[in-house]
Formats: structure tokens, sequence, C-alpha cells
């Protein structure tokens, strides 16, 4: 995932998340069957999908907040859902934050085994040369 540039990674986000709002609220109920044979599994698939593709398209940014947002997409879908008249399930939301969980939780294991950012720049700082301190400036005879 990390290969991906952004702009190919927000063109895939795009494409994932208008390809799971059709299929999470448009008419096709149960397609995800043909797939993935338990629906809460689907879930967690395309959540897990978004995630990584959000993350990837935007690495600038937080990836706790990317995850809230992913997590909203998934919340919007469920009330669309609801409003549509498919109704909308408490476990399709747990399976869209463990799906979320699944992307962040080894990312945050990978950041608690690194030294912290301040460890990390004094070892920098302990490889750069020195400076020779210079002493003051002489006054120009003339």
């Amino acid at each position: 995932m990390a290969s991906l540039t952004p702009k190919i990674a927000r063109f895939l986000l795009i494409a994932a998340a208008v390809v799971c709002a059709i299929g999470m609220i448009g008419p096709f109920k149960g397609i995800e069957r043909n797939l993935i044979s338990v629906d809460k599994a689907a879930h967690f698939v395309a959540f897990y999908g978004l995630t990584l593709l959000t993350i990837a398209a935007f690495p600038k940014r937080r990836s706790f907040d990317l995850a809230c947002l992913v997590l909203m997409f998934g919340v919007a879908i469920e009330v669309a859902q609801m409003l549509s008249g498919r109704g909308a399930q408490l476990g399709d939301i747990l399976a869209d934050v463990a799906g979320v969980i699944g992307v962040l939780a080894p990312m945050h294991l990978q950041r608690l085994r690194s030294p912290p950012i301040v460890e990390r720049r004094r070892r920098l700082a302990d490889r750069l040369p020195v400076a020779e301190p210079q002493g003051p400036a002489e006054p120009a005879q003339g």
C-alpha cells in the first residue's frame, strides 16, 4: 500500500467508496453474499480496505482523524439504509469499526515499538558533524 502515490490512492478511494455506497444502499440487498457469505465479514473487509486507501490517499494527515471520517461514512450508510427502508443494524457498524481497528492497531503497535520523536532527533543530532565555535571577531586595523 505504501507504493501507491496519493493521487492513485485517491482515485481508488473514490471508486471504492462509490461501490460500497451503491452496494450497501442500493437495491442490491444481499449481493455481497456472492463474494463473502457473511454480511458482517463483508462490512469488515470493505472498511478495512477503505481505511487503508484513505490513509494512503492522505499520508500527511493523522491516521486517527482519517479513521474517524471512514467510520462517519459507515454510520451515514447505515442511516441511509434506515431511510431507504432496508433497516440499519448496530452489528454492521461494529463490523465497520472492527475493519478500521484492523488497520489502526498494527500501526499503533509499530509506533509503540519505535523510539519517540525526541529520541530520534537526538540520535540524528549525534550523527551530524559539530561546527567549530568561532571566537570573537577581531577589530579591523587600519
